[in-house]
């Protein structure tokens, strides 16, 4: 290598010095705080039986129109 090559080349010292601080860090691994949305399970069942029965009404009033 010559003394050009060894200044053109990249320092890895600082990638393996800012790497070691990110693998140090005690918030590193750790899960994100994350909360579930402001609505039940009960909540997103009503809504969705209701959906599924709009739905239905919509269908039989085609099929009514049809024949």
């Amino acid at each position: 290598m010559t003394t050009g090559e060894f200044r053109a080349a990249r320092d890895i010292s600082a990638s393996t010095a800012q790497f070691r601080a990110f693998a140090e860090d005690p918030e590193f691994g750790r899960e994100p705080e994350v909360s579930a949305p402001g609505r039940s399970p009960a909540q997103v069942a009503v809504v969705i039986a209701l959906v599924i029965v709009v739905l239905a009404i919509i269908a039989l009033i085609a099929y009514e129109m049809k024949g």
